[in-house]
């Protein structure tokens, strides 16, 4: 049985905040001090969009307006430095500037080194030095085992910024131009052609991420730690456990996670890529959670051949019915297929499945045309050859 798998790569470009209204940011408040106020400044464009259309779960300017973004600020005058001169410091725009409480102002000698994150969380610390018992840059982060619960990590930083470089009358701010640290994955499902109504019915059951075909190996990083004050090229900076990468997480079994992407009964109908449908308790009605279902996960690399290298393989379990007999029969599908993929940091990755009878199976894995905000990582899909058959029943 001859099957194709497609995969190519989603464009990504990085994040960049923006003033709630298309005007600068003035101070934040009167100056009760002869030192201006401290104060934010950024500018956003247009938010991802998935290849169907929707919007996932990314951070746009309206989620960023709500949730804020936090701030940490280092201040060092020669001598001392001190990390709490911002200590997740919640920054939003509740009308059309950027505020924050209480103001800060700049100081009259040293520089402030700036890390921001977003989207802003109460309690979320630095890490400390254990030997100097100092704040590092860096904090831990823990991809949530479902996907309606994860979140678009952003990053940014603007360090040595010093009173000198905001004084006159342009009034500059101090502007971040945030990035997305994980990488983006989302999936279509879709017919492999027309099938003659009434002969045949698709039902997709299962698709699973998984560190090996039965499932028992874990594939994806639970947990790592993000340098904040990082700045590189994006090759350089999705290499985890690298000196050079944005993300350290141990590689250990105990850290690692499968996902189960889709679970229930949907019956697959169309040619065209859909995202599958779910009940929706509330109403009792079909829903489009396709905004609900992209995976966030630490740059991580499938693609090595070395023995004891991270692998990655796609589960997916469908049944298919025929109805020329009386009664129909029903034949359970579960096939895999290993994902030799580098996923890497701010990069989007749609998988497009393509189901059919069970000698005509076929995968893509595409280029998400009209993603805006996501570099593309080549411009041609890879073919991959065949499935693999876990069972039939």
């Amino acid at each position: 049985m001859d099957k194709k798998f497609v995969m190519g790569i989603a464009a990504m470009a990085a994040l960049t905040l923006v003033s709630c209204s298309s005007d600068d940011l003035d101070s934040f408040s009167d100056n009760s001090s002869k030192n201006e106020a401290i104060s934010f400044d950024g500018y956003l464009g247009r938010s991802a969009v998935a290849v169907n259309g929707t919007r996932g779960s990314v951070e746009t300017r309206e989620t960023l307006k709500t949730k804020g973004f936090g701030v940490f600020g280092k201040y060092t005058d020669g001598q001392t430095s001190d990390f709490n001169f911002f200590k997740n410091q919640p920054v939003t725009c509740p009308g059309t500037k950027w505020t924050y409480s209480p103001l800060k102002y700049w100081p009259t000698q040293g520089r402030i080194d700036f890390l921001a994150y977003a989207p802003y969380k109460e309690g979320q610390t630095l890490k400390e030095n254990t030997t100097t018992h100092e704040n590092t840059t860096t904090f831990d982060f823990t991809v949530a085992k479902k996907a309606a619960d994860q979140i678009d990590l952003l990053w940014a930083n603007a360090t040595g910024k010093i009173t000198e470089n905001f004084e006159g009358t342009t009034k500059e701010k101090v502007k971040f131009q945030f990035h997305h640290a994980l990488s983006r994955l989302g999936y279509t499902v879709k017919l492999s052609g027309n099938y003659a109504a009434g002969n045949a019915t698709f039902t997709l059951r299962k698709i699973a991420l998984a560190g090996s075909p039965d499932e028992t190996t874990k594939a994806f990083y639970e947990n790592g730690t993000i340098d904040l004050a990082k700045t590189d090229t994006k090759e350089n900076l999705s290499m985890t456990n690298n000196p050079k990468g944005l993300w350290t997480a141990t590689p250990s079994a105990d850290n690692k996670q499968n996902f189960t992407w889709f679970e229930g009964s949907y019956i697959v109908e169309s040619s065209n890529p859909k995202h599958p449908t779910k009940l929706d308790p509330t109403t009792s009605q079909n829903k489009d959670y396709s905004d609900k279902d992209y995976l966030f996960v630490i740059p991580q690399d499938f693609s090595s051949t070395e023995d004891g290298a991270d692998k990655l393989y796609v589960i997916v379990e469908y049944d298919v019915t025929y109805k020329s007999g009386t009664p129909s029969t029903t034949i359970t599908n579960t096939v895999y297929k290993k994902l030799p993929i580098k996923f890497e940091q701010g990069k989007a990755y749609m998988l497009n499945l393509t189901i059919g009878l069970p000698i005509e199976f076929d995968i893509d894995v595409d280029t998400a045309a009209g993603v805006e905000d996501w570099d593309p990582k080549d411009g041609k899909p890879t073919d991959i050859d065949s499935w693999d058959d876990i069972s039939r029943k």
